[in-house]
Parts: structure tokens; sequence; C-alpha cells
């Protein structure tokens, strides 16, 4: 038999789960605003890959980069 409860401000007065969703809706919108965030991330390193790929010889000289290494970089999926 469970407990009566005298006080409205008690757990016993919210309805079943009200106390859980609130946990489990902070954690979907986290695990949201973190898969939006790997998204953002990857999508910049693909963009700077393309943007490698298209440097001449002289540009990659000028930062330091050979054409084989900027060639390795640029093919890496995203993921990567």
């Amino acid at each position: 038999m469970g407990t009566i409860c005298t006080d409205s401000q008690s757990a016993c007065a919210r309805p079943m789960g009200t106390i859980h969703s609130r946990g489990f809706a902070s954690i979907l919108k986290r695990l949201g605003w973190q898969v939006i965030a790997w998204m953002i991330m990857r999508e910049e390193k693909r963009l700077s890959r393309i943007a490698l790929s298209e440097l001449t010889d002289d540009q990659l000289a000028d930062i330091g980069v050979t054409p084989k290494e900027a060639r390795r970089e640029a093919a890496r999926p995203f993921w990567n």
C-alpha cells in the first residue's frame, strides 16, 4: 500500500513520469546539440580540405605543406 501525501508540493502530488521525463528531455536536448556541433565541425573540416586541394604548389610551399601531403589530407574522409 502506498503512502498518502498531504503536501501539494511533494513528489506524490506530481503526475507519474514528470520527474523522469524532464531528465530524459534534457538528455535528448544535450545529445541533439552535440550531434549538431559534431556535424558543424565535420563540415568545416570538409571545406578546409577542399580549399587545401585547390591551392597551387607555390601557395602550398608558402604554408609549408608539400603537394603530396596536401593530396593525402584532401583525400581523407570527412569522419577522420
